[in-house]
């Protein structure tokens, strides 16, 4: 019966991935290599202005662009300069026994504060569990910087740097909440290496989820053209405001055929502000993969196939148990509900997400979940995430 409610739930909101392939576009992969030590000598003073640019909201009552050319070149212009292009890579010995840097990928990123904080795909810094020891920042202008990392959230594959520069220019932050399906949006990154590159889509969906395919939930779906070296990059609305990372794609090719996905930049300003504080995040792995049951669509499908099953109101309803994860040992099971985490009401995706990835692997957590009616209270030792 467990099993069937996963797949019920599979079935019902197209998870399943059958022959198609997701691409995330991890770099080129070499041996682990040590990680870049989190500076500390960022002045007081340039946190605060990024603190102060993560909660500006955009003007309501710019007004609309006069055609739609127009309208796609004045975003293009003013979300292009605050883009970049990022490689990773390595040190090597050379044959005389010289060390130098062989580079491993390349990704993109976006500027969003003049004095240099760059965000960027978690993927795109990180080689295996390591991050790249040799990481540059080239601007459009052809300015290359060595960038540090000041932390990432591998949950949301997310990253935020630092270079030594200033008065750049800085992407403008919109409001991926007030995105609608049918949106005209812009793509900006340096695919295959070629450097700075726009192509324009439609907001095709919003809150997709891919389970099981390690990539972060409630995505936006974009058709505007999405491919490797894009990741880390904007996607921009229609008056070139930055509303989303761009981070992966849908494709049987693995390049793209119009199906890409960005993290959208509400949840990139939360994530910023959390490893400003905490630094890494999301290390820790439960192995689940859920849905948020007070979602219409979720509780619609539920209702419809399991009449007479009197579903809490909200929690997170699991869809899958990764076998031997923590989960598997706490004996979590397919179709329960998670009420509390450590005590925590789990009200919305975002809830579950942001308290564990504030978790270290090794730590225990308690999880109260629905069962049959029933509430039991699950204990489980995160591990990290594979």
């Amino acid at each position: 019966m467990r099993k069937f409610l996963g797949f019920v739930v599979l079935f019902a909101l197209g998870f399943a991935t059958g022959a198609y392939v997701l691409n995330t576009y991890f770099p080129n992969r070499g041996e682990p290599i040590q990680r870049v030590a989190a500076p500390g000598d960022d002045a007081a003073a340039s946190r605060v202005e990024l603190a102060r640019l993560l909660e500006q909201r955009p003007a309501a009552n710019e007004p609309p662009p006069t055609s739609f050319e127009t309208m796609l070149r004045t975003a293009s212009q003013r979300i292009s300069p605050a883009v970049v292009n990022i490689d990773t890579g390595t040190r090597v010995f050379d044959f005389f026994g010289e060390e130098r840097s062989v580079r491993l990928g390349s990704g993109s990123g976006v500027i969003i504060s003049s004095d240099g904080y760059v965000v960027t795909n978690n993927h795109v810094v990180r080689l295996r569990r390591e991050i790249a020891r040799d990481i540059f920042v080239t601007l459009r202008d052809g300015r290359r910087f060595r960038a540090r990392v000041l932390g990432t959230d591998s949950q949301n594959d997310i990253a935020l740097l630092k270079i030594d520069a200033k008065n750049l220019p800085v992407a403008q932050l919109g409001d991926s909440d007030k995105l609608q399906v049918g949106d005209w949006v812009i793509a900006v990154g340096n695919p295959f290496g070629l450097g700075t590159t726009v192509t324009a889509g439609i907001v095709s969906a919003l809150n997709r989820s891919l389970e099981g395919a390690n990539i972060p939930s409630g995505l936006i779906q974009t058709d505007a053209a999405i491919n490797q070296g894009n990741s880390g990059g904007a996607l921009a609305d229609s008056r070139g405001r930055l509303v989303g990372i761009n981070t992966a794609i849908y494709s049987p090719v693995g390049a793209n055929v119009g199906i890409g996905f960005a993290i959208p930049i509400n949840r990139v300003k939360e994530v910023v502000k959390e490893i400003l504080e905490y630094g890494f995040l999301g290390e820790a792995f439960l192995g689940i993969s859920y849905v948020d049951i007070s979602d219409p669509q979720v509780r619609r499908s539920l209702e419809q196939r399991l009449p007479g099953v009197r579903f809490p109101a909200q929690g997170m309803f699991v869809v899958e148990i990764v076998p031997r994860t923590p989960a598997d040992a706490a004996g979590i099971q397919p179709g329960d509900v998670i009420l509390q985490i450590d005590g925590r009401p789990v009200r919305r995706i975002e809830d579950m997400q942001g308290y564990l990835r504030r978790k270290q692997p090794g730590e225990r957590i308690t999880l109260r979940v629905w069962r049959d009616g029933q509430t039991l209270d699950l204990s489980a030792v995160l591990m990290r995430r594979p």
